[in-house]
């Protein structure tokens, strides 16, 4: 499971199953291709003032920076990966 962050809330709220998005994980910048969305449930250490979305069965690629993430230009991939995108 990673928590992602939206690179803007655009891509946060225009998020959907089998979608795509950008966003930030680390220092490092990642397009997502989404799996299916589930039900986010609570935890006790999440900021009430961030909005959460959890998907299932992602793709993950990793940038060292946005202009690469744009560009297509990824250094690793992951796949099946559990993200929570946060806003």
């Amino acid at each position: 499971m990673k928590r992602i962050k939206a690179l803007n809330k655009l891509e946060f709220d225009s998020s959907e199953s089998y979608g795509t998005v950008y966003g930030q994980y680390k220092r490092l910048y990642v397009y997502i291709e989404l799996g299916q969305e589930t039900e986010y449930r609570e935890h006790p250490k999440d900021d009430p003032k961030t909005k959460y979305r959890r998907f299932i069965n992602c793709t993950v690629e990793y940038s060292e920076s946005e202009d690469q993430a744009e560009q297509g230009i990824y250094q690793y991939k992951d796949t099946d990966v559990d993200v929570i995108l946060y806003w």
